[in-house]
C-alpha cells in the first residue's frame, strides 16, 4: 500500500513578511537547515507593499480622486490608494495562503527526512507551476515595478507580491503573498483591491444563504429600513480556487512519488477561511458567553428578588418593632400619668382616712353623749321641772349634731364613690389598683361602718 499525505492551503490575512523572509529570525529554526530557505519573489527587499501598490493601482486611484475633488467630496479622500486601503476595515493590503505537504510526524525534516526533501521538490515545482501556469496569476519583481509599460494581463486575478519557501522549520512549507487585483470596476476606481470580485471573476464565486439559528429558523436583522436576512457565507470563491491547486499538487505527487493525498475528514473550518472561521468561532464563543451572561443575570434576578422580599421583611418588622417602641413609650407616659392622678387619689384616700378618723371620734363623743343624755333624761322624765326642760333642751341639740354628723359621713362616702369609680379603671396584672388599694383600708372602713 502506497503512502498517502494531506495537503494544506490554508489562507491567511495580513501576513508576517519579516519571518517568512527571515528577516527576522524565529526561535524555533534549525540553523543547519537555513539554505534550504528559498525565494522566489521578494517583497521587502526588491520592492516595498507601497510601490506594489502605486504600480497597481495608484494612477487609477488619482483619477477616481480628482473627480472627487471637483464634485467638492474630496475632503474624504485619502492621499494614496495604499493608504485608503490601510484605512478600510473590510479590505487588507495583503492576503496569504500556506500550503504544505503531510504534517512534520510523517513529513518532519526530524521525523522523515526523505519525504520532507520530495515534499520541498514538490512545492518548489509547484511555486514555479503558480507562477508561470496558473491563469489569473502573476507576480512583481523589481524590473516590473520600475517598468512603466508592465501591468498585468489579464482583467481579474491575484499578484503575488511575496513566494518564500521555508526549510529551517519543522516541515518544508510556502508562503504565497498577494493582492486581489480588479479591473472596470463600474463603482469607485476603475482598478480596485477586491478580494471578492477577484475571484468570482476568475470563475470561483461565493455564495451566500440566510443564516438560521439553532431552532432552525430564519435570522433577521433590524436595520433603520426594517428587517433584512441576515446573510451567511456558506462557499468562498477562494476557498474553493484553493482546492484546485490543491488537486495539482495532488496529481503532481501521485505521478513523481506515488503518494496518494489524504483527506483527514471534514475540517472543523469547513471551506471557511482561516480568519473568517476564527471570527465566526469567536462570534460563537460571544454567543455562549451571552448564554452564560443571560443564566447569570437570571440566577443574579431570583437572589436579588429573595433579597428584596427578606429586605421586605425586615423593614415590616422594623417598622413593627418601632411601633411597639412608640406604643411602649405611649404606655410610659400613660404610667407616668396614672401614676400621679394614684398619688392624688393616694392623698385623697389618706386624707379621707384622716377625715373618717376625726369624724369617729366625734361620733363616739356624740354617741356617748346622746346615751348619757337619755339616761339622765330617763332619770328626770317624770320630774317637769326646769331642770328636765333644759336637759331636754341638751338632748335635741346633740340629736341634731349627731344628724349633721351623718350629713357629712354621707357626703364622705360620695366622695369614696367616686374616688372608687376613677381608680377601679386602673389594672395591675389581674388585679385593680383600687382593689389593691382596698386590702389597706379595708380594715379601717369596716370599723368605720360598724360604729354606725
Amino acid at each position: 500500500m502506497g503512502k498517502s499525505k494531506t495537503i494544506s492551503g490554508a489562507l491567511h490575512r495580513i501576513p508576517n513578511l519579516e519571518h517568512n523572509n527571515r528577516d527576522h529570525i524565529p526561535p524555533n529554526v534549525v540553523h543547519e537547515r537555513e539554505g534550504r530557505n528559498t525565494i522566489f519573489v521578494n517583497g521587502t527587499i526588491d520592492f516595498t507593499i507601497e510601490q506594489a501598490y502605486a504600480k497597481l493601482f495608484e494612477d487609477a486611484y488619482q483619477e477616481w480622486r480628482q473627480k472627487e475633488i471637483k464634485m467638492s467630496r474630496g475632503e474624504r479622500c485619502h492621499d494614496t490608494y495604499y493608504e485608503k486601503i490601510r484605512q478600510d476595515k473590510q479590505k487588507h493590503e495583503l492576503y496569504e495562503i500556506i500550503w504544505q505537504i503531510g504534517d512534520m510526524e510523517d513529513t518532519g525534516y526530524a521525523s522523515n527526512l526523505n519525504d520532507s526533501l520530495y515534499a520541498e521538490d514538490a512545492l518548489f515545482d509547484f511555486a514555479e507551476h503558480m507562477m508561470q501556469d496558473v491563469p489569473n496569476v502573476t507576480f512583481l519583481t523589481r524590473e516590473r515595478i520600475h517598468n512603466s509599460e508592465w501591468q498585468p494581463t489579464f482583467k481579474e486575478g491575484i499578484v503575488i507580491t511575496n513566494l518564500v519557501i521555508n526549510g529551517d522549520e519543522s516541515t518544508p512549507h510556502l508562503h504565497m503573498s498577494f493582492v486581489p487585483y480588479v479591473k472596470d470596476c463600474s463603482r469607485g476606481q476603475r482598478i480596485q483591491n477586491a478580494f471578492s470580485q477577484s475571484f468570482k471573476r476568475m470563475g470561483y464565486a461565493t455564495t451566500m444563504k440566510q443564516a438560521i439559528d439553532e431552532s432552525d429558523n430564519l435570522v433577521w436583522q433590524d436595520t433603520p429600513k426594517g428587517k433584512v436576512p441576515q446573510m451567511k457565507k456558506v462557499e468562498y470563491g477562494a476557498v474553493n480556487w484553493i482546492e484546485e491547486q490543491k488537486e495539482w499538487i495532488a496529481d503532481y505527487m501521485q505521478r513523481k512519488y506515488g503518494w496518494d493525498r489524504f483527506f483527514k475528514g471534514k475540517n472543523e473550518r469547513g471551506d471557511l477561511m482561516l480568519s473568517d472561521y476564527r471570527r465566526e468561532r469567536a462570534a460563537e464563543r460571544a454567543k455562549e458567553a451571552e448564554k452564560r451572561i443571560h443564566l447569570i443575570e437570571a440566577d443574579l434576578d431570583v437572589k436579588k428578588k429573595a433579597l428584596y422580599d427578606k429586605a421586605t421583611r425586615i423593614v415590616k418588622l422594623d417598622n413593627e418593632l418601632t411601633n411597639k417602641e412608640k406604643n411602649l413609650e405611649t404606655a410610659d407616659t400613660k404610667i407616668q400619668i396614672y401614676s400621679l392622678k394614684v398619688d392624688l387619689v393616694k392623698k385623697e384616700l389618706t386624707e379621707a382616712e384622716d377625715n373618717f378618723k376625726e369624724i369617729n371620734d366625734k361620733l363616739e363623743e356624740a354617741t356617748r353623749r346622746v346615751e348619757i343624755s337619755e339616761e339622765v333624761y330617763s332619770m328626770y322624765n317624770c320630774t317637769g321641772s326646769e331642770r328636765e326642760h333644759n336637759l331636754f333642751e341638751e338632748v335635741v341639740r346633740l340629736r341634731y349634731e349627731n344628724e349633721k354628723k351623718n350629713g357629712e359621713i354621707r357626703t364622705l362616702k360620695q366622695r369614696l364613690n367616686e374616688a372608687y369609680e376613677f381608680v377601679k379603671r386602673f389594672v395591675i396584672g389581674e388585679v385593680t389598683f383600687f382593689e389593691k388599694f382596698m386590702d389597706v383600708v379595708k380594715e379601717k372602713v369596716r370599723d368605720i361602718v360598724g360604729v354606725r
